[in-house]
């Protein structure tokens, strides 16, 4: 008796299954791909080369080039800013006060000051990405880069609050908690009233709309309350403190980061932390993102400070060991340290707290548990890390919840900010433009219905990219900041709500583990255009004096620019050596002593010894 054939049901599913490969694209194993487009074997960077004194002057003009840009940045910030609608002080200041009357004029000197600062970030680039001469590291090192982050982040510190509003719904939400009200009950003219003057400055949109954020953000503006009494303009400058605070943690985590997964720490600086979305958006426009941002780069730091060594990471395919890991064991011993545990729950706790600022901030704790799974080697690792994890978690966010006296109630006024229409949203773009094509075809206006559907199937295709970067992390094949930083910049394409800032979320992780070229020059070329794409004063103007501004601001930038190169060759020619106007000692060659010359030189020398020997 014969042996039978394949059914015809599994011929089908057979035929069907080669049929969908060979329209639908293979994916491959989990996180190839990813490392193959974001990490190299070797650091992305342009041939190694020894710096000349012209470099370094070069990288000294565009040093001041950037300080110059946020200089005008910060002047006309004091007419074209986002300024609260009472109690404004600083227009008893002459300069703000007579800026305050040119809005138009001030909005322009904000674009040519985002114009220069963008143009010096760019070209510094070619410093940054250099990598390490010959012999040690390039000039442009990590020190040198965070004292250009302090050069050019000190004038934007003293302007008004840029591109936004939203900093006066953070100072309304923190009165509303120091008067002992809850934040999550009600929006700030429904709790503090339509006179109050801090109700007043709050956007119509979050007028009556409950604090989006967590208990964190809101005792922060607690206490920023109570130290200014409720003086708007004090708590806009102490709110901005608390921003470079936060984009200063992000700066030690990328360092710290960027030296496990390979990559030259001031490329990592430059691209992340300096880069203009960051100035602009988290430092001129005080977003909670900078806190953010801060503990959840340095909870992930710590994290890994608690397992015992790191192991280098390769892209490829294969099983491989992880890029943070411990040797195998069985006991305890060498994982649960007294210094391993402190820095394991520290690193969680930090986490937990930028969740309890932004909930998205969750997804980092994912990549920690796995990256503690394949650390313990034991069996039912899983089971224990889950634990682990899980009873921090618990631990410090209903802890710190209840110890503000909001309770959990933050948990369920999430979502609120996807009310809004975000035309940087692809998914809404796709939701508006399918309840356009139902309106064409005679269907009806489902727009709103098509956008919360596509919502939603957006949100499952970026869980579902997530869990695949989890699956990558835990085989070992993606480090889990490069994990972190994928599966984030999928969830920005296609999260409801997308503002220019939101990137950053994605971008300054990938600044510590990414180092490939088309990475990088996508992220400069996207950050160099949304940095002019919302006004100072975040509110929408005509459409001919927003078009008039754009081509006054295009105009003056190239006459300022076409005269600061001219005068700079004026200089260089009548005084050879002379760095921005003072002589460089450190950079000015020394004369070369032809062989000749050196000859006679030494035999001279001789000789007047021999003399003075013989007397």
């Amino acid at each position: 008796m014969g042996t039978r054939g394949p059914s015809f049901f599994h011929r089908l599913l057979d035929i069907s299954r080669r049929e969908i490969s060979s329209v639908v694209p293979e994916f491959g194993v989990a996180g190839s791909r990813s490392a193959e487009v974001f990490h190299g074997e070797g650091p992305a960077r342009p041939r190694l080369k020894r710096f000349g004194v012209s470099d370094l002057r070069r990288f000294a003009l565009l040093r001041w080039l950037g300080t110059f840009g946020s200089v005008l940045i910060m002047i006309g910030g004091w007419g074209a800013g986002a300024m609260p609608v009472v109690d404004n002080t600083l227009w008893d200041f002459p300069i703000a006060n007579l800026m305050g009357r040119m809005l138009l004029t001030s909005t322009v000197l904000v674009f040519v000051g985002i114009g220069f600062l963008v143009t010096a970030w760019a070209l510094m680039g070619y410093f940054a990405l250099a990598g390490p001469r010959e012999h040690g590291h390039g000039w442009a090192t990590a020190p040198v880069m965070v004292r250009t982050f302090v050069a050019w982040v000190i004038p934007l510190g003293f302007t008004a609050p840029l591109f936004t509003q939203d900093i006066y719904s953070y100072i309304a939400q923190g009165a509303i908690a120091a008067r002992g009200l809850n934040p999550y009950q009600g929006g700030p003219v429904d709790l503090l009233g339509v006179a109050d003057p801090l109700a007043r400055s709050v956007p119509l949109v979050w007028s009556h709309s409950p604090s989006p954020y967590g208990p964190v953000a809101i005792m922060g503006g607690q206490v920023i309350s109570w130290l200014t009494n409720e003086n708007i303009m004090a708590a806009v400058f102490l709110y901005r403190l608390v921003s470079i605070i936060g984009l200063t943690l992000c700066a030690w985590a990328v360092i710290k980061l960027a030296r496990r997964c390979g990559v030259e720490a001031s490329a990592a600086l430059w691209l992340g932390v300096l880069n203009p979305l960051s100035l602009l958006h988290l430092v001129g426009g005080i977003h909670n993102e900078s806190i953010m941002l801060g503990l959840l780069m340095v909870g992930m730091e710590w994290c890994f400070r608690a397992f015992e060594r790191p192991l280098d990471e390769s892209p490829s395919g294969s099983e491989l060991p992880s890029p943070v890991s411990v040797e195998p064991t069985t006991s305890a011993s060498t994982l649960f340290t007294r210094r391993s545990i402190l820095y394991f729950v520290a690193g969680v706790g930090a986490i937990c707290c930028a969740i309890m600022v932004k909930v998205t901030s969750i997804v980092a704790l994912g990549f920690v548990w796995v990256t503690l799974i394949r650390s313990i080697h034991r069996k039912h690792a899983w089971l224990l890390a889950t634990v682990i994890v899980g009873s921090l978690l618990v631990f410090f966010v209903v802890g710190l919840s209840f110890a503000s006296g909001l309770g959990l109630q933050w948990l369920t006024v999430q979502g609120g900010a996807a009310d809004i229409v975000s035309w940087m949203s692809i998914t809404t773009l796709l939701g508006i433009f399918a309840g356009f094509l139902g309106s064409l075809l005679g269907l009806g206006d489902h727009t709103e219905a098509m956008t919360s559907f596509i919502h939603v199937v957006g949100l499952a295709v970026a869980a579902l990219w997530m869990v695949r970067m989890l699956v990558a992390t835990y085989r070992g094949r993606l480090h889990p900041v490069g994990g972190y930083g994928v599966g984030m910049l999928v969830l920005v394409l296609l999260f409801p709500v997308v503002h220019p800032w939101y990137a950053l979320w994605a971008i300054i992780p990938l600044a510590a583990w990414a180092n490939r070229a088309l990475f990088r020059n996508t992220a400069v070329i996207y950050s160099i255009i949304l940095s002019f794409f919302v006004l100072p004063r975040g509110l929408k103007l005509p459409a001919w004096s927003v078009t008039q501004t754009y081509i006054v601001a295009a105009v003056s930038f190239v006459v300022l620019a076409a005269l600061g190169y001219f005068i700079l060759k004026v200089i260089e020619v009548r005084s050879p050596g002379i760095v921005l106007g003072h002589q460089d000692p450190a950079l000015t060659p020394k004369p070369r002593i032809s062989r000749s010359t050196h000859h006679k030189t030494t035999k001279n020398t001789d000789n007047r010894d021999r003399s003075r020997s013989l007397r």
